[in-house]
């Protein structure tokens, strides 16, 4: 009987813990397209995605987290006020992200490739610059998008 009762047990749990995952991801925010932005990559490829625009400082503050998951052609573009320095983490974010940080002019200066999921890692560009793209971990090398390759916003 009470191998019975510690297997009714064990199977309530994985039912449990199995529907609070699934919850989770109903309740992930959901994406919502402002913007297309494009990436010409060094074979002038054309590469589009849709993008959500963080503008606010609050919109920054929450980039991506909170999110399970995002498909191929979904990013994150942040637009900031200043050319600067900028630094991101990934704490709260539950997917890997590819960091590309692109200069006033457009252009991509540097990619930090599949950032690790709910790190407090610091995660800081090498030189100024005013856009930061988030797309999924990994996108990167499989539509090799390189630094120098030139982003196109369009609203």
């Amino acid at each position: 009987m009470q191998k019975y009762l510690n297997l009714l047990s064990l199977l309530f749990l994985i039912i449990l813990f199995g529907c609070k995952q699934d919850k989770n991801l109903e309740s992930s925010i959901p994406f919502k397209k402002e913007a297309t932005l494009e990436i010409i990559n060094s074979q002038q490829d054309t590469l589009r995605f849709d993008v959500e625009l963080a503008t606010t400082a609050y919109q920054q503050a929450q980039g991506l987290m909170n999110r399970y998951t995002i498909e191929e052609n979904q990013g994150m573009l942040f637009i900031f006020n200043n050319n600067i320095q900028q630094s991101f983490w990934m704490k709260n974010t539950y997917i890997s992200l590819d960091i590309i940080f692109i200069d006033k002019n457009f252009k991509i200066i540097q990619i930090y490739e599949n950032a690790f999921p709910l790190s407090e890692e610091t995660i800081l560009s090498d030189s100024p610059c005013k856009y930061v793209l988030e797309i999924k971990g990994g996108l990167s090398s499989k539509f090799n998008i390189k630094a120098n390759d030139i982003v196109k916003l369009i609203r």
